[in-house]
């Protein structure tokens, strides 16, 4: 029986069509195009020069020649307030928005009785330069049980985020292999894993978790049963 009760939060979407498909980078090129109209850190989750150390409010995806913006609790509110864009100035370039809609909802977040199948979209970045050696030098048992820490690790920070208050127990599966290396800096690369998690949590659609997932990485899906 849970213990802890689900939180009713609230969601915004932000779609733009463009003329042109869209990839990967572009969704971090977003985010910095977002971030030059206002001076609220909660959009490029920058304090000064260095990161603000949690889970971010507000996401950056693109899909196909799509651009999406996604806010929850406070971060839904900051998003209702954006001023309307015509262009998109993304890698240097500037591109025309053809069609902008935004969706406002209330969502409930958080802990539930049966779990749930989700598939990520886009490579999981869950490894940090710590945790990398310790799952490179462990054994398939291991590296699996490793990665259910680190999701379940997500999800109470991403809980911390809005308030919420999670005493049940999450569990995870993890059905991940591993992708390719992205960078993310000069200097910094991480690892890339595709594949679903079974998780106890409900999460609204294309959300995302593990590292720079404001950017992009670690959206996910849910597997409708």
């Amino acid at each position: 029986m849970l213990q802890t009760c689900q939180k009713i939060v609230e969601h915004t979407v932000i779609c733009f069509t463009l003329e042109e498909d869209l990839d990967l980078r572009h969704a971090r090129w977003l985010r910095g195009a977002i971030g030059r109209q206002t001076n609220r850190p909660e959009f490029h989750h920058h304090l000064g020069r260095g990161l603000i150390f949690q889970h971010p409010l507000i996401r950056y995806y693109v899909k196909d020649n799509r651009a999406f913006i996604l806010g929850m609790a406070e971060g839904a509110f900051l998003l209702r307030g954006l001023p309307p864009l015509d262009t998109l100035s993304l890698g240097g370039r500037e591109y025309r928005i053809v069609d902008a809609s935004i969706e406002t909802t209330r969502i409930e977040l958080g802990p539930c009785e049966q779990p749930l199948i989700y598939h990520f979209v886009t490579p999981y970045l869950a490894l940090n330069q710590m945790n990398h050696d310790q799952w490179h030098c462990g054994d398939p048992f291991a590296r699996r049980r490793l990665l259910q820490r680190i999701v379940v690790g997500n999800l109470l920070s991403l809980g911390k985020a809005v308030d919420l208050h999670i005493a049940d127990r999450l569990h995870a599966e993890v059905d991940l292999v591993p992708d390719q290396h992205y960078e993310l800096k000069p200097g910094l690369s991480l690892l890339g894993f595709r594949g679903a998690i079974q998780v106890n949590f409900e999460l609204p659609e294309f959300w995302g978790i593990g590292k720079s997932s404001a950017r992009g990485f670690g959206t996910l899906l849910r597997e409708e049963v």
